[in-house]
């Protein structure tokens, strides 16, 4: 019989996770992007740049995917400039909100 008794030790690395926060290279393999893109969008300010956490780490909302996605297909569908795809965002959201009012008051 050989010695398999003995417990192994086995070295485990764990990541905190924070739901609803992405890492920045999530959101790039998610959306199927490189770091440079994911710069261009901040710098344009399709999305805001998160603050670092306590440790540092830099995390993104879920809804940043979202908002991303929109502003990326409006670039590469429709040809719209990084300039014009913030401002197309910022309509859309007006919209949005406005619509969420009208339901809001048409529920009252």
């Amino acid at each position: 019989m050989t010695d398999d008794s003995e417990a192994s030790l086995e070295q485990v690395t764990a990541e905190i996770i924070t739901f609803g926060r992405i890492r920045r290279e999530e959101v790039c393999t998610r959306l199927g992007i490189g770091e440079d893109m994911l710069e261009v969008c901040l710098q344009w300010e399709i999305i805001q740049p998160p603050d670092p956490d306590p440790e540092g780490m830099v995390l993104f909302p879920e809804d940043a995917i979202d908002r991303l996605s929109r502003g990326l297909r409006l670039h590469r569908d429709l040809g719209i400039n990084w300039p014009g795809v913030s401002v197309a965002l910022e309509l859309l959201d007006r919209i949005e909100e406005l619509e969420q009012q009208i339901h809001n008051l048409s529920n009252q």
